[in-house]
């Protein structure tokens, strides 16, 4: 080392920090130390968030036909005439109860466009033939039933798409449609407990196996209690059960199944096999 120098970087082969350097390393630990304390603010803050959560009760909500409710909120199924609830994030639905109707001799019940319930509309009688509300015939002309009164129709009938022999007039109708026409497309309105029936001439609403008639309507039907009604093929050493639209035959404690419908006791059954 030449005598009046101080070597500076006795390692050549690191590059030595100047001042810049030196104030770049300083400017970023302060941003560091920045983002640092905005870090913790927002900590802090979830914390309290977080410990103000663990007092708060979850609900379980319910999602139809894309709406949010939430537990315990009822709202009206128009489509099916029901009332529905949300009950911890299930749904549960009930047929709304229509009162019982006591139509005067000249009024029948109908179901009017809107209403889930039938009400007392005035009939029309033509040719000793009873027509109810809205119901058409033909005779020189179409006419509707309306208010008890035959209304003369002028609306165009469709052109058909089939040859004339295959040609049938609705029931209560006043244009042919072809043959096989799919009556159930276009009404009756069946509740959730029937279903449609086409028939060569018109389409009604049965109520499916397990259910009877509301009322004499079979648009809506309530479940059969089997088992109170005494419908049921449960045997000796069961207990009948009843479900939506059918029953189940449970054994007595102690005894095995046999069948669906048969329990023995279990000593039994050993000393058998």
């Amino acid at each position: 080392m030449p005598n009046g120098y101080i070597t500076q970087c006795p390692n050549l082969n690191r590059t030595c920090p100047t001042c810049s350097d030196f104030l770049s390393l300083v400017q970023g630990i302060m941003d560091l130390q920045e983002l640092l304390a905005k870090m913790t603010a927002k900590l802090n803050y979830a914390e309290t968030r977080l410990s103000q959560l663990e007092n708060c009760h979850c609900e379980k909500t319910c999602q139809v036909s894309g709406l949010l409710y939430r537990d315990q909120d009822s709202w009206v199924d128009g489509d099916h005439c029901r009332n529905c609830t949300c009950k911890s994030g299930a749904v549960e639905c009930r047929r709304m109860s229509c009162p019982p109707l006591n139509c005067s001799p000249d009024s029948l019940p109908v179901h009017i466009a809107g209403q889930c319930c039938k009400v007392c509309r005035p009939k029309c009688i033509y040719g000793g033939k009873v027509l109810a509300e809205g119901q058409r015939i033909l005779t020189k002309s179409c006419r509707e039933c309306r208010g008890g009164v035959l209304v003369k129709i002028t609306e165009a009938c469709p052109t058909l798409n089939c040859s004339e022999k295959d040609h049938i007039l609705p029931e209560n109708q006043c244009c042919r449609v072809c043959r096989g026409h799919n009556f159930c497309a276009e009404g009756p309105k069946c509740g959730e407990n029937s279903e449609c029936k086409n028939w060569n001439t018109k389409a009604t609403c049965e109520c499916k196996n397990g259910y009877i008639s509301v009322q004499g309507d079979s648009a809506y039907c309530e479940d059969i209690d089997e088992c109170a009604a005494k419908m049921h093929y449960c045997h000796a050493n069961t207990v009948c059960v009843n479900l939506p639209g059918l029953y189940r035959c449970d054994c007595v404690p102690g005894y095995i199944r046999v069948d669906d419908f048969s329990c023995t006791d279990k000593e039994i059954k050993a000393l058998s096999d």
